[in-house]
């Protein structure tokens, strides 16, 4: 089972990078589509990966509770991916309808105002703390041994990318307020 939810949990990383850069293009004019059905299937991969992911932490937690140590303080960084994890999820549902909505065949805008402004940088600061604190195990369950010479590169690409997503919010907020 952790195979398969390492293997998802790739599957959701390109979809989501390749989402956020098309997003970021159409959010700041440049772009023509943040393609939606890429959007659809990293979402349903998000549905099957925390489905997992929440069984896993059960059995952890079922584990803990029969031996009757759970060892907080050593396993804070297990504790750190499942909250940001959380975060993840509830910013998600904010993520999914800030922007608009379909109506008799036709893309209806909302207005971006400063709640969803906010609500979308904490969701790309959640998104970024969940993936680089899970990147180490995600390689070595790919086999991946040394991970230092990967490491700087890994998180000097994410870094970037979640950057120019951030910054392609604020564009897009500012054009919604520049009136």
């Amino acid at each position: 089972m952790r195979k398969l939810n390492v293997i998802i949990t790739a599957c959701i990383l390109v979809l989501f990078i390749i989402h956020g850069v098309f997003g970021a293009l159409l959010l700041t004019g440049s772009g023509s589509t943040a393609l939606k059905p890429v959007a659809w299937t990293a979402a349903g991969l998000t549905v099957v990966h925390i489905v997992i992911s929440l069984k896993l932490t059960f059995d952890t937690l079922k584990i803990q509770k029969q031996t009757g140590v759970s060892y907080f303080k050593e396993n804070r960084l297990f504790w750190a991916r499942r909250i940001s994890g959380f975060a993840v999820m509830v910013l998600l549902v904010f993520h999914m309808t800030a922007f608009g909505y379909s109506k008799g065949g036709f893309y209806r805008l909302k207005a971006f105002d400063d709640i969803k402004l906010i609500t979308q940088i904490l969701f790309i600061a959640a998104l970024g703390t969940h993936v680089i604190s899970n990147a180490k195990p995600m390689l070595i369950s790919f086999g991946i041994k040394s991970l230092k010479p990967r490491t700087a590169d890994i998180l000097i690409v994410l870094s970037v990318l979640l950057f120019c997503m951030a910054a392609a919010i604020v564009i897009y907020y500012l054009k919604w307020n520049a009136f």
